[in-house]
């Protein structure tokens, strides 16, 4: 794998995104298929039904505002809303199947701007689940350091043991290579990533987020040092990389071609 190369500098624009309808990634190895419910508030949670399709529940009367909130405006494309910012730090929304792949990560933004909007101080977690219920994708939310998108693998973090669904981020399972290829990377360029999630073995993909140490003119670099070093060990196809600031925004998407040439797209 080639070094990593990056100069240091300034910090990039933290980008704050605006409340409204509009979406996030933990993954190691396949394991056994475990259907993951949204907990449930406590007993003595204020809960009340939303006036949409969603079910909302909150363990604050401000928990359940927010949930009635989301429930009414993301346009059918959430089946149930659990909040406990508040309190617990922790957010669960579920998807309908009317939420394309395409339309996951746009609503977790959407979602993580209106929480950090009504609960500007709160550190929190928002877990995504497909239709199914089985964890696909996190956003933490930290008010001093942004947000860090993890996708859901089997077998990783809270959310339990969790096998391939067959929602909007179905085949998300890492392999060895992938493994090794984000152990790689997180250790050479430990200043300036904050996290690496790859599906390369399989998709030829890659997402990672860049730390505040990182010039924006120096983001072009970096990821063409990642996906040069991605094809030393994935051979022979087309290599794709999603880009994230320190907030947690995307900065754009590049594709590393059979040709050796690096295409950005926004």
């Amino acid at each position: 794998m080639k070094p990593i190369r990056i100069a240091r500098g300034w910090a990039l624009l933290f980008l704050v995104a605006g409340c409204g309808p509009g979406a996030t990634i933990d993954v190691p190895p396949p394991g056994q298929t475990t259907t993951v419910p949204v907990h449930a508030p406590a007993a003595e949670a204020p809960t009340r039904p939303a006036s949409g399709q969603a079910n909302v529940s909150g363990d604050t009367e401000h928990d359940v505002q927010f949930a009635e909130f989301v429930g009414q405006t993301a346009g059918g494309m959430v089946s149930d809303v659990s909040v406990g910012i508040e309190r617990k730090g922790r957010m669960q929304v579920v998807l309908t199947s009317q939420a394309a792949p395409e339309d996951t990560l746009p609503l977790t933004k959407s979602l993580v701007a209106g929480a950090r909007k009504d609960f500007p101080a709160q550190p929190f977690t928002l877990t995504v689940f497909d239709p199914s219920k089985q964890p696909i994708l996190k956003a933490h939310v930290d008010p001093d350091q942004g947000v860090r998108y993890q996708l859901v693998q089997d077998g990783s973090g809270d959310a339990g043991a969790a096998a391939p669904a067959s929602g909007p981020l179905a085949n998300r399972a890492a392999t060895d290579k992938d493994r090794r290829y984000s152990e790689w990377a997180m250790d050479k360029g430990r200043d300036f990533l904050r996290y690496v999630e790859a599906d390369l073995d399989r998709h030829g993909r890659l997402w990672f987020g860049v730390t505040s140490a990182v010039q924006p003119k120096d983001v072009p670099d970096l990821t063409r040092s990642l996906l040069e070093g991605a094809r030393t060990e994935f051979p022979r196809r087309e290599l794709t990389a999603t880009v994230f600031d320190p907030a947690g925004e995307k900065i754009g998407t590049a594709t590393l071609g059979a040709d050796g040439q690096v295409r950005w797209s926004q």
